[in-house]
């Protein structure tokens, strides 16, 4: 069994706490994101999943084992990283075997492995050349054929697209994603991307200052995020985050908004808009305070400077309380 418990894990540096108490589950062929900016603890986390850090409280589970002080070479797990980590003068044949020949693996069997992976990756053309003869896809690809030879049961992705542009970004994450559903492996991928998790993930752990902030499927921390950290940060524009009122602060996302007459709705300008496309985004001044962005299919006839109304049905309003951000459900 693949999966991967953490039960009340505490990390530190020094002074500094980089992990306060965490607890999560990644079940068996899972893949989980965990997801939040920069310093809020994600990749310590894989660290001490991968053994390469210990933490100063709690445990951590692989499967039935206990793990929590285990060395990694006996975890059972491999590992990509963002900066893909092969050998620059070895081909990649050679790189993807290079631990199995570490291990005392049978000439034979790595030689069957590397051939399942080969086919697998579309990696069977290039064998023979050597990293810096490869584009960065052709040698991420390299990396997961690595981990996929290795045989674990959990995988563990450090940023791994990170490096690459946007349109390879995009193939990959389908990918990745197609690879892991197909060997039912348990993956935990560590993004800063929320687009990544959210596209790729069976479950998101968004983290902030080295707390989880909410732990759910992508459409969980969509459409019912846990306070207003959840709100604001997930959702490309994210939410929009009114000012507080009577105790409550009210959110609604950008596409459950339409525009309406002053008299209809609330009063705002029309500072810019931009034209996606598909979409358009439209940024409002509120007459007291604050921003809202409206999403509109396609491309609209209002005009900078109009001065509309924001209307939106009731069961789309989210409300927090202002002096904790909660969720009040």
């Amino acid at each position: 069994m693949g999966s991967v418990v953490l039960r009340d894990v505490v990390k530190t540096w020094g002074a500094m706490q980089a992990l306060n108490g965490i607890s999560l589950q990644a079940e068996d062929g899972e893949l989980v994101a965990l997801l939040g900016p920069s310093g809020c603890g994600k990749s310590t986390t894989l660290r001490l999943i991968a053994g390469l850090e210990m933490p100063d409280a709690g445990t951590i589970h692989i499967g039935q084992r206990d793990v929590t002080y285990q060395p990694p070479a006996q975890r059972g797990v491999a590992m990509v990283f963002q900066s893909y980590a092969l050998f620059p003068h070895l081909t990649v044949a050679e790189n993807i075997e290079f631990g199995l020949k570490v291990r005392n693996v049978p000439a034979p069997e790595r030689a069957r492995r590397l051939a399942d992976a080969a086919e697998l990756l579309g990696l069977g053309a290039y064998l023979n050349r050597r990293p810096a003869q490869m584009s960065g896809g052709q040698r991420q690809r390299v990396a997961l054929g690595r981990a996929i030879v290795a045989q674990a049961s959990v995988c563990l992705m450090d940023e791994p697209l990170s490096n690459l542009d946007a349109q390879l970004r995009q193939q990959m994450r389908a990918d990745i994603r197609a690879l892991q559903q197909r060997l039912g492996m348990t993956m935990v991928y560590v993004t800063h991307d929320q687009t990544e998790a959210m596209t790729m993930a069976d479950k998101v752990v968004l983290m902030r200052s080295g707390n989880i902030e909410q732990m759910g499927t992508p459409a969980e921390l969509y459409e019912s995020p846990a306070n207003t950290f959840v709100a604001g940060f997930i959702g490309s524009p994210p939410m929009n985050l009114l000012p507080a009122h009577e105790g409550r602060q009210l959110g609604i996302r950008p596409e459950h908004i339409r525009l309406g007459s002053v008299q209809e709705g609330l009063a705002a300008t029309l500072q810019s808009i931009e034209y996606l496309g598909a979409e358009s985004l439209l940024n409002c001044r509120l007459e007291q305070e604050g921003n809202v962005i409206v999403r509109l299919p396609g491309r609209v006839s209002y005009a900078v400077g109009d001065q509309v109304g924001l209307v939106w049905q009731c069961e789309d309003a989210h409300y927090f309380d202002a002096a904790s951000g909660k969720a009040i459900v």
